[in-house]
């Protein structure tokens, strides 16, 4: 009996316990990172959420003023600025949260992306499915951001891009790990969504609130930033994205808005076509749109048309602006190189096929209209 009871207590002692863990509010959360570079040093900015306040608004319980902390070190590398951070922030530190990341435009150098990346991939707390984003604005002040209402920075843009997207898409969400596998592709332009502050639109508790805004889109070219602009400069590139889920169109006759339109997941489709004077395509895309307003007594068949002009627009729009900066903007090499492997070896230069204005030759578009919403196509127009 006695020699059982000695097993028994021996086997208890190789149990493991709990004595290692903390308490939620004895750890320190880091949500985002924040990558500057200036004067040869790698400038880290870090986000830090309260998660208690988040499950008490969760589960029913008075929504806390969203308390948000910001950090910022410096270092010759990354890892030294990481490091700093430790000196003084006084508890432990989990990156196991964090959610995105944000480089400011003078940190899209290859040397600094690349450093970047570097460490990223090899620290095991980090995920690579986090959001990536650049900006021009002061990162303190992104950070700063908070969603409306004083909910959670957890719920903001830099976390959830995805229900914005399916609300209004633009430019496709770009998570960690798809930055590295399109930079590292030679013949594809990586597109990072652009960010800035909105100071005008939003009051909450009768003083002016700056909110985040998805603003533009930086272009990148093995892992080098070649240029940012608005999103009203490249409107067309939504018609190319994939996974585009629902995107309005503004329809116009002549310089009036005559109606608006909600499109649902369009259809790009790329032909490559055999020419003696180097790499040409056709485009074509196939999608259906509802009626949400209508200005003007118009026909189905016409507003059809004028919505697929207005796509068209939209397309040569944006590929002129980057055949003017050579910039593949709509990926036109990308698809060569898929296609034809050995003509885009023929043509490419660090890459990039030669674009020109001709380069694409034809772009195809057909809109079908599908649901009116509650109210018929105006009957006055025949319809």
């Amino acid at each position: 009996m006695y020699l059982r009871l000695v097993a028994v207590g021996l086997m208890m002692l190789l149990l493991s316990g709990c004595w290692g863990n903390r308490n939620i509010d004895q750890i320190v959360y880091i949500h985002s990172i924040g990558i500057d570079y200036d004067h040869r040093q790698f400038v880290l900015y870090v986000q830090l959420i309260n998660f208690s306040g988040l499950a008490k608004a969760e589960y029913g319980g008075g929504r806390q003023v969203a308390a948000v902390a910001i950090g910022r070190s410096a270092g010759e590398t990354p890892e030294i600025a990481a490091h700093e951070l430790y000196t003084s922030i006084q508890q432990m530190v989990s990156w196991g949260h964090v959610k995105s990341i944000v480089f400011t435009k003078r940190a899209l150098k290859k040397e600094v992306v690349r450093g970047v990346i570097d460490l990223l991939t090899r620290y095991h707390e980090i995920r690579h499915t986090i959001w990536v984003y650049a900006t021009d604005a002061s990162l303190t002040d992104v950070f700063k951001a908070t969603p409306l209402l004083h909910a959670s920075s957890y719920l903001s843009m830099l976390t959830n891009p995805e229900e914005l997207f399916r609300q209004s898409s633009f430019i496709r969400p770009l998570r960690f790990n798809r930055l590295i596998a399109i930079s590292d592709e030679h013949s594809a332009t990586l597109r990072i969504p652009y960010i800035t502050l909105d100071p005008a639109s939003w009051t909450e508790d009768t003083k002016k609130k700056k909110m985040l805004s998805l603003s533009g889109v930086c272009f990148l070219h093995d892992y080098e930033l070649q240029q940012c602009t608005d999103r009203e400069k490249l409107l067309g590139v939504r018609w190319t994205e994939r996974d585009v889920i629902r995107t309005p169109i503004y329809v116009k006759e002549g310089r009036q808005t005559v109606a608006s339109l909600v499109v649902r997941h369009p259809k790009a489709k790329w032909s490559v076509l055999s020419t003696k004077d180097g790499p040409a395509f056709q485009l074509t895309i196939q999608a259906q749109g509802s009626l949400i307003e209508l200005r003007r007594p118009l026909s189905r068949e016409r507003l059809a048309k004028l919505a697929a002009q207005t796509v068209k627009q939209e397309i040569q729009q944006a590929y002129e602006w980057g055949v003017n900066r050579n910039i593949d903007v709509l990926n036109v090499s990308d698809q060569l190189y898929r296609s034809n492997v050995h003509k885009w070896r023929q043509w490419e230069q660090n890459g990039i096929i030669p674009l020109k204005k001709k380069t694409i030759r034809n772009i195809s578009v057909h809109l079908s209209l599908g649901s009116s919403g509650k109210e018929k196509l105006d009957y006055r127009a025949g319809d």
